[in-house]
């Protein structure tokens, strides 16, 4: 992620992951991984819901990645890892 992170600023973009894990988890995954990037808590799993990012039975994160623009609209949805090369070519598209 860390080489991609020019090409996110440039277009003004916010990179965030939401799990329903605790805040003290999330430091500690985000430092192993070497994300530069926040993992939100979500406990109750509204935001996680809202975005149909739950696992069947609504438990549990279903990975999902969302791009949203500055106008609120979903401009990119992918379910798993997508790749940060399609995720940019989106937004850059959309700027």
């Amino acid at each position: 992620m860390e080489h991609y992170r020019p090409r996110f600023e440039a277009h003004n973009t916010q990179v965030l992951a939401i799990n329903s894990a605790s805040p003290s988890s999330h430091k500690n995954y985000a430092a192993k991984k070497g994300f530069g990037f926040p993992i939100l808590s979500d406990p109750g799993e509204k935001v996680l819901a809202a975005y149909n990012s739950q696992k069947a039975g609504g438990k549990g994160v279903l990975r999902t990645v969302y791009a949203v623009d500055p106008q609120g609209k979903v401009i990119f949805a992918e379910r798993g890892q997508a790749s940060y090369d399609d995720i940019l070519a989106v937004i850059e598209f959309s700027s």
